[in-house]
C-alpha cells in the first residue's frame, strides 16, 4: 500500500482542528499509518505543521483562482463560489487559523491566502457596489470571521456545506452592500 503525503496531510488537518496539541504518533494513529511511516516523512512536529500551512495556502490559492480580475461580475454570484470552494476545505484551512503562533486574527498568512479576494472587494468599493465607509481590512476580517463561524457549525453537524456559504453570503452582503 502507498501512502501518500496528501493522505497523512488531510488526516493531520483534521486531527489538529480538534486537538492543536496532537502528537505525530497520534496522527499517524489516525491515519492509519506506523510511527516510522510519519516520521520518515515529516521528520519533526514542526516539518508537519510547516507542509500543513503550505498545504493549506496552496488549496485556498486555487480556490481565489475564481475570483476575476477582470470584470466584477455578480457580486453575489462570484461571492457564493468562492465561498462554496472555501467551506470545502474545513479542517485545512481551519488548521491554518488555529496553528501555532497565530494571533486569531487577519495575520501575513491570511492576508497572502486572501489577498486576491481583497483586491476584488477593492475594486466593487471603488464601483461603489460595497460600502465606502467600511474599511477594506474590516470587509476582508469579517467575512473571513462568518467562514470561520461556518467551519466550525459545518464541522458540528449544525449546517451543511451549501446551507453555511450560503449563509455567508447573505449575512456579508446584507452589511457590506450601499
Amino acid at each position: 500500500m502507498v501512502i501518500r503525503n496528501e493522505a497523512i496531510l488531510t488526516t493531520a488537518a483534521q486531527v489538529l482542528a480538534k486537538r492543536p496539541d496532537a502528537t505525530l504518533q497520534s496522527i499517524a494513529h489516525a491515519a492509519g499509518i506506523s510511527r516510522t511511516t510519519i516520521f520518515n516523512r515529516f521528520p519533526t512536529r514542526d516539518a508537519l505543521l510547516e507542509a500543513l500551512g503550505v498545504d493549506a495556502l496552496q488549496r485556498m490559492g486555487q480556490v481565489m483562482e475564481r475570483v476575476p480580475t477582470d470584470h466584477l461580475g455578480d457580486l453575489a454570484e462570484v461571492l457564493l463560489d468562492v465561498t462554496k470552494g472555501l467551506i470545502s476545505l474545513g479542517a485545512h484551512a481551519q488548521f491554518l487559523y488555529g496553528s501555532p503562533g497565530q494571533s486569531g486574527g487577519l495575520d501575513s498568512h491570511w492576508e497572502e491566502a486572501f489577498g486576491p479576494l481583497a483586491y476584488y472587494f477593492f475594486r466593487a468599493q471603488s464601483a461603489a457596489r460595497l460600502r465606502k465607509d467600511q474599511p477594506l481590512r474590516w470587509l476582508v476580517a469579517s467575512y473571513i470571521g462568518l467562514l470561520i463561524a461556518a467551519w466550525d457549525e459545518v464541522e458540528a453537524g449544525e449546517l451543511g456545506s451549501a446551507k453555511a456559504a450560503r449563509l455567508i453570503v447573505d449575512t456579508w452582503m446584507s452589511a457590506a452592500t450601499p
